[in-house]
């Protein structure tokens, strides 16, 4: 719903009543911020969305000034790189270390230039990086934030010239139950660009399905993983699939590559995010073969899929000389969400090395969401207190995995 359109139904319906308005002014679903030089606009198309539906955040930037303008827009999709930003939660904010975003180590960026009077559009897939496939209310914080400058016509920045932009909007939207027969209507249009000869119209395609992937195009994403240019977004399919063929399909491309690529690493983390343990074994050799200095990301991903059953694994990386195996062994602890893994990591406080207890504390904080870990302080002064308290709580105090994020509390007890 365009702007003009919002205040006109706000004007007609103002007669119903102070809460109708109220509710009417969340319809529209709409973000502005005005400043001398840009205007933006953030909105959905609207608020309600079928479980699986694509679900897109426009983002309009508007030059009402009388000269051109030029900043710097990276890659939308990647994290870090972009002007964009949006934040999904369907309940209060928590925060906690494993719940922070990895950043894009190399941005892809140009300088865009934006004319008076013009106006750019950017509509970003929600379901490409949260999880909104389940009924119920969800709030966007949407951001557009940029650097610009004004530039003279020959597209020259002026002398001192450099000024920040931001507009941002929370916007609330409602998920209900999908149908199938509804849902294949909407992805019908996707399927048909994944024909078409424009290769961003194409990929666009290929994200809100892989994104979304419905059960009934299993056999479609598979199909993207023998085209070079599609197999990032067919890997992102599989996982989010997740039955027993994309499961074993991670699992052959894994098997079948002779040395690291880009591909076999992805799917190495993807297929320890789908909790198959059958998938175990496999992981856990991968991680067993790499160069200690090279193998931490593996060793994560065996110890998030084998949980309980990483642990003998992980002692054994515990009990190495060297140091890298020791702190990979001690941030894989972290990863298994085993409560067996609480007393290994408290033991490993008494480390004469303070780098590796200070591994474990915040291995620690992420298992048992307390601390009580202060810069500067020797984490082997910390073992005592945390040694009496799961000595108190370990059988009652909860244990939380790797992607469940929550607020971590002060341990109490502290000597």
């Amino acid at each position: 719903m365009r702007e003009g359109e919002c205040a006109r139904k706000r004007v007609r319906k103002s007669v119903r009543g102070r809460g109708r308005v109220l509710a009417l002014l969340a319809g529209c679903l709409l973000g502005t911020s005005a400043q001398a030089q840009l205007v933006g606009h953030i909105s959905t198309y609207k608020q309600q969305y079928l479980a699986g539906e694509p679900i897109y955040v426009s983002f309009e930037l508007t030059n009402a000034g009388k000269e051109a303008v030029q900043y710097v827009a990276g890659d939308p999709y990647s994290q870090g790189c972009s002007i964009y930003s949006l934040e999904v939660s369907s309940g209060p904010a928590l925060e906690h270390s494993s719940c922070e975003r990895g950043v894009a180590a190399e941005c892809p960026v140009g300088n865009q230039i934006l004319s008076p009077g013009a106006t750019v559009q950017q509509n970003i897939l929600v379901n490409y990086a949260h999880d909104v496939s389940k009924p119920g209310n969800y709030e966007i914080h949407a951001a557009l934030a940029l650097k610009y400058a004004r530039v003279d016509e020959g597209n020259a920045l002026l002398a001192g010239e450099g000024k920040n932009f931001k507009v941002e909007e929370k916007l609330q939207i409602q998920v209900l139950n999908g149908d199938k027969g509804i849902l294949e209507t909407i992805y019908r249009p996707y399927l048909k660009n994944l024909e078409s000869r424009d290769d961003d119209i194409k990929r666009e395609a290929e994200r809100a399905i892989v994104s979304g992937a419905p059960p009934w195009l299993e056999d479609t994403i598979i199909r993207m993983l023998a085209s070079y240019t599609s197999r990032e977004f067919a890997l992102l399919g599989l996982k989010n699939l997740n039955t027993a063929r994309s499961r074993e399909e991670l699992a052959k491309l894994i098997q079948n590559s002779s040395e690291y690529t880009q591909e076999s690493e992805t799917a190495i983390h993807y297929l320890a995010q789908m909790g198959d343990k059958k998938y175990f074994p496999l992981l856990r050799d991968i991680a067993e073969k790499d160069a200690p200095d090279q193998a931490r990301d593996h060793v994560w991903a065996a110890a998030e899929l084998g949980g309980d059953e990483a642990l003998p694994f992980l002692r054994g990386l515990m009990s190495r000389p060297d140091a890298w195996s020791k702190a990979n062994a001690v941030m894989g602890l972290e990863r298994t969400g085993s409560r067996e893994a609480v007393p290994l990591l408290i033991e490993t406080l008494k480390s004469s090395d303070a780098d590796l207890g200070k591994l474990a504390l915040s291995g620690l904080a992420g298992l048992t969401h307390r601390s009580m870990f202060a810069e500067g302080d020797p984490p082997a002064e910390e073992y005592g207190a945390w040694s009496k308290w799961w000595g108190e709580n370990g059988k009652s105090a909860p244990v939380y995995g790797p992607r469940e994020c929550g607020e971590v509390e002060r341990l109490e007890n502290r000597k």
